[in-house]
């Protein structure tokens, strides 16, 4: 299945995504390694607190092999690694994907097992930033989880995700981006009993792509957690602007954001912006702005495998931080 239009403008422009190296291809099976490593220093903008380096490696591997010509067997493990002091929970090793499943030509991709949910795909146009960024999906979108069967496919233009994701006794909601230090934020007793998502999209030739999501969380004790989604991106030339709102409802416990970014190209240099904002609504808005909060990236790409940036992120809550982070980063 190839990938849609909003993957590929996102991975070319900004993400960390390592650059596999084929290591093993031989009657059908293939073996791809890949990986990073990186060291930032981050100012987290609290009075009396000095900078604070941190290091981190990512590695993982991709498998498939030909079952017939229209159907492959695939699989991918990936885990973060982190410098021994570099968390605030101490823990060094997490696992980000790790699944097997089938590919079709045809009909698309099913695997089973831990990656992003169906509902992220919904959310992934304001996804650019290396070091910040979600501050407007802050425990609305879980991205990825474990004990999912998820399933992509593409039809022309057409988009179609689902994922469905079995019990958890150790569910947890992100709070944040991961890469900026921010631990996980757990949501009461955090039993989940069952979660489907739904995303459908579609990508038209003169560059832009609108998404909407859906996702159902099933607690066992706590009710329902129902979020809903809707972007949309355009990529011409070497600009990209996109644009997400989410909303939240957890037992009348709702949360309302929105997300807008743009970015440009020159050559090897991105400069990339963006603004969040989220609310609380219902029975708990008396808490209010829940973020709101303008980020400006600069990315340099010194060869096709290193590359360094600086993210400085303005906070417009009442007593809280600005924060910067300076990273060098080398793909392989």
């Amino acid at each position: 299945m190839k990938k849609t239009m909003l993957a590929i403008v996102v991975t070319g422009l900004f993400a960390a995504t390592a650059q596999a190296a084929n290591v093993y291809d031989n009657g059908g099976v293939m073996v791809d390694l890949y990986g990073r490593l990186q060291f930032a220093i981050r100012d987290s903008g609290v009075s009396g607190e000095d900078l604070d380096g941190v290091g981190s490696a990512r590695f993982g591997f991709k498998v498939n092999s030909l079952i017939n010509e229209d159907l492959k067997a695939l699989g991918r493990g990936e885990w973060q690694i982190n410098a021994e002091n570099s968390t605030d929970d101490a823990k060094q090793l997490t696992a980000r994907h790790v699944y097997v499943g089938l590919a079709s030509t045809d009909f698309g991709k099913v695997v089973f097992g831990q990656t992003d949910t169906a509902f992220y795909q919904a959310v992934a146009a304001t996804d650019i930033f290396n070091s910040f960024g979600y501050a407007a999906f802050n425990l609305i979108e879980t991205g990825r989880q474990e004990g999912q069967i998820v399933y992509n496919g593409e039809f022309g233009g057409f988009y179609v995700g689902a994922s469905y994701q079995f019990q958890d006794d150790n569910f947890s909601v992100n709070l944040g981006n991961p890469d900026a230090g921010a631990p996980p934020v757990t949501i009461e007793s955090a039993n989940l009993d069952q979660s489907y998502a739904l995303t459908l999209g579609y990508n038209f030739d003169f560059g832009l792509g609108v998404y909407g999501g859906y996702h159902a969380q099933e607690f066992v004790d706590d009710g329902d957690k129902l979020n809903y989604a809707l972007s949309a991106s355009y990529a011409r030339d070497n600009y990209y602007l996109a644009g997400a709102y989410v909303y939240s409802d957890f037992e009348d416990r709702e949360l309302a954001g929105y997300d807008l970014v743009a970015a440009y190209d020159i050559k090897a240099l991105s400069i990339y912006a963006g603004y969040a904002y989220q609310e609380a609504q219902g029975i708990i808005s008396e808490q209010g702005d829940l973020a709101d909060e303008f980020t400006l990236g600069v990315q340099y790409k010194l060869n096709t495998k290193l590359k360094s940036w600086i993210e400085y992120k303005a906070d417009q809550i009442a007593d809280a931080d600005d924060q910067w982070q300076l990273a060098l980063q080398y793909n392989f």
